[in-house]
């Protein structure tokens, strides 16, 4: 577990297929954001939102869903992009996730996982925008 990792963290990738899991794990060292960062910065960019968006608290650990480590404004995103397509919140997360590691794919299932210089440095715009948000 990496020094940014936390329990919510280690919660949250368990139910991700293993090659899922180790991507995002690499994106979020190459990336120095947490796991949860990452999926953060998946559906913001899948969802094309500004990343300087206000991150507030995440849930308890209690809630270990993907939507519950979302901040308020991440889920309500969520939502409203799944009612939009009627398809379920979990698998507009799945998608963002699916699309930071392979672009073609639409879900885990068809994801040709690859570790791209690109979302890397993606991550870290995300990371500096969410830095000086907090300042």
């Amino acid at each position: 577990m990496s020094p940014n990792d936390s329990p919510i963290d280690n919660c949250i990738l368990d139910p991700l297929p293993d090659n899922i899991r180790a991507a995002i794990l690499t994106y979020a060292h190459e990336s120095e954001l947490t796991a949860n960062a990452v999926i953060e910065g998946a559906l913001k960019y899948f969802l094309e939102l500004d990343t300087s968006l206000d991150n507030e608290p995440i849930s308890t650990a209690e809630d270990v869903s993907l939507l519950a480590i979302l901040p308020p404004i991440l889920q309500s995103q969520a939502i409203q992009y799944a009612e939009k397509t009627q398809i379920p919140t979990e698998l507009v997360i799945e998608l963002a996730i699916a699309h930071l590691l392979d672009p073609d794919s639409v879900t885990f299932d068809d994801c040709q996982v690859k570790v791209e210089q690109t979302s890397i440095a993606r991550l870290k715009q995300y990371a500096d925008a969410k830095a000086v948000t907090a300042a």
